[in-house]
């Protein structure tokens, strides 16, 4: 699972609504919206192509860092 609130809140900071996301990856807002709301699963090369959007640490934050509770 990925981090939901830090990837939404990137977009936010980067002037990305989901329309303009879903553009940049070749995705219909819908699916974005399932995406980002966990509904259904990033690719790898959605994945990677939001390293080039938002930077490679990000998103290894948002996708790749274990949380400790």
């Amino acid at each position: 699972m990925f981090d939901k609130n830090l990837l939404k809140s990137e977009l936010v900071l980067n002037g990305l609504t989901l329309e303009k996301l879903g553009k940049m990856l070749n995705l219909s807002t819908p699916t974005m919206s399932k995406k980002l709301n966990g509904v259904s699963e990033f690719t790898l090369s959605e994945i990677q192509a939001l390293s080039k959007i938002l930077g490679e640490e990000k998103v290894v934050a948002i996708f790749f860092a274990t949380k400790v509770s």
